[in-house]
């Protein structure tokens, strides 16, 4: 978004509104998608029973304590939650999709909903590669939506007044999806974005076109 228009959304409404929405809806799809893609390739080469079998694994769990947010789905390596290949590649596209906007143009916030999205994206990924159905208005998916708030939950703070996710593993986790990101043509660095993904992040504004978990 322009400096002369951030902070000032509510004025300019009316007039870009639409192409907000669009743009909204192409960086969740963009992240759907990207899920889709990566399921394939890991059940790749596994037969049926495999398939089956492999994903009930990772599903068939609380979403405090998927599998598949560890690398090596060794859950036991709490420090490396949410840095697993499938979140971290998952992960990345909204790191692809910002990573020519300048700094002075994003907000400061940590990129929260981006990971909210790609966790829920990766669970629809697996549900759809276990029934053969395919969508990609990953947007419009229903279950997402009512879903979502529960996962927001992950990165708040716990019991003890802690967060659940500290500041160090944010940076382990950016880190292991920035490294999955194409280099830049410029030498515009990347940051972080997004705090909420039903609001207009100003990074889109800008460019349309384009744990330890404590219970």
């Amino acid at each position: 978004m322009p400096n002369e228009m951030k902070g000032q959304y509510s004025q300019f409404d009316e007039g870009i509104r639409g192409m907000a929405t669009e743009s909204l809806k192409d960086w969740r799809n963009s992240i759907g998608e990207a899920a889709i893609t990566i399921v394939d390739q890991i059940l790749d080469g596994k037969n049926e029973e495999e398939r089956k079998t492999f994903i009930a694994r990772h599903i068939n769990s609380t979403f405090w304590n998927r599998p598949y947010y560890f690398r090596n789905n060794n859950a036991e390596r709490r420090e490396d939650v949410f840095q697993s290949r499938i979140v971290s590649e998952t992960f990345a596209t909204h790191f692809e999709i910002i990573k020519n906007i300048p700094d002075d143009s994003r907000l400061e916030a940590l990129p929260k909903a981006a990971l909210v999205l790609s966790i829920l994206a990766i669970d629809r990924a697996f549900t759809l590669s276990h029934s053969g159905i395919y969508s990609g208005d990953f947007s419009s998916y229903q279950l997402a939506k009512d879903v979502s708030p529960r996962i927001h939950q992950l990165f708040e703070k716990g019991r003890n007044g802690q967060d659940r996710v500290t500041a160090q593993m944010w940076s382990q986790i950016i880190a292991a999806a920035k490294a999955h990101v194409e280099p830049q043509a410029s030498n515009i660095t990347s940051s972080i974005p997004l705090e909420d993904e039903e609001e207009m992040p100003d990074e889109l504004l800008y460019k349309p076109q384009m744990l330890s978990i404590e219970v």
